[in-house]
């Protein structure tokens, strides 16, 4: 079995191929630990480049194939992970980053278990891999869960992304009969479908990081930022991709936006325990301590949420996942 190496760390991080998710494994691959990788991703060719990079760079990495669309394909991810564990491969996690989401210029489309998709991918998925890792975290392992300022209202998006809408969770998870009459349209229903998914899920991160905290472990949210030359929002027209690519930068100068060099860097040493190292439950902004939206907190909201969680993700958790965490 393999011994706890505490100065090589073991990190798991989902979406290391784009995005924000290419500054985190970037400074993962320059973080003076060496910590040892398993990278989460759906697209395997991406997913291989991405562990060459990280061999390339000296570090130990697995790779693992996952679709968080599809809850079948999250909790057979969570089997191989567990698997390597168990085979001594790798240490139980003294870090998880859970960056990988989406977003849709709809909310007309579906998960593979008949949810609707950003919020399968942004909530429910993210509850499973939370549970499911609970128990592969070592004794004071972390996990590190991807909040977004759109939870506050669109004037932290500049106005790019409409107003959260919360509904009942059987609500936020069904998906429009059709799609919009307009692109226009589309774009506003999916802006708020992604809106209203970042709002569960910082409501959720709550009741996770109590949850963790029963055994010892840590759970905080980080919020990356409005960060420009994403693929975030690829599903919009041509030309307003085009402007988000190349004219939105100049907004990195804004303190609430940022890049993902710099806020991959602030999510890892969040991670890490380089800063808030004994921080349980905070909500952390590019780096800066704040607080999450006062309604995320309140009692009633997160019960009715993790209820429905719950029994979503029933079906796709084992009885090894509910064994006892490592370490503990």
């Amino acid at each position: 079995m393999t011994v706890h190496d505490i100065t090589h760390p073991t990190v798991l991080l989902t979406g290391p191929t784009s995005g924000i998710g290419v500054g985190m494994l970037r400074a993962l691959l320059r973080h003076p630990a060496r910590p040892h990788l398993v990278l989460l991703a759906r697209n395997a060719t991406a997913l291989d480049a991405a562990l060459d990079q990280a061999r390339t760079a000296g570090l130990t990495a697995h790779g693992v194939s996952v679709d968080l669309a599809d809850l079948s394909s999250v909790q057979e991810a969570l089997a191989e992970v567990r698997a390597l564990i168990d085979a001594g491969t790798i240490a139980p996690l003294d870090a998880a980053l859970l960056n990988a989401g989406t977003q849709f210029m709809s909310r007309a489309t579906l998960g593979a278990q008949g949810h609707e998709r950003t919020f399968t991918i942004n909530v429910i998925a993210q509850h499973l891999l939370v549970t499911g890792l609970a128990p592969l975290l070592a004794a004071d392992g972390h996990v590190v869960v991807m909040g977004s300022s759109t939870h506050r209202g669109k004037k932290q998006s500049f106005n790019l992304i409409p107003d959260p809408q919360w509904q009942a969770p059987e609500l936020l998870a069904t998906a429009d009969p059709a799609e919009a009459p307009t692109e226009a349209k589309g774009r506003e229903r999916g802006g708020i479908a992604y809106a209203s998914s970042k709002l569960a899920l910082v409501t959720a991160a709550h009741v996770w990081a109590e949850r963790l905290a029963a055994t010892g472990r840590r759970l905080n949210t980080y919020d990356p930022g409005l960060t420009v030359r994403t693929g975030l929002v690829r599903d919009m027209s041509a030309f307003r991709y085009w402007v988000w690519r190349w004219i939105m930068p100049v907004m990195a100068l804004h303190p609430k936006a940022t890049t993902a060099r710099i806020t991959g860097r602030h999510a890892v040493e969040l991670a890490l325990g380089d800063t808030f190292a004994d921080l349980n439950d905070a909500y952390i902004e590019i780096g800066v301590l704040t607080w999450a939206e006062q309604v995320t907190y309140e009692p009633e909201r997160q019960r009715e949420l993790m209820t429905w969680l719950d029994e979503a993700i029933a079906p796709f958790v084992s009885a090894t996942d509910q064994r006892h965490p490592q370490g503990a």
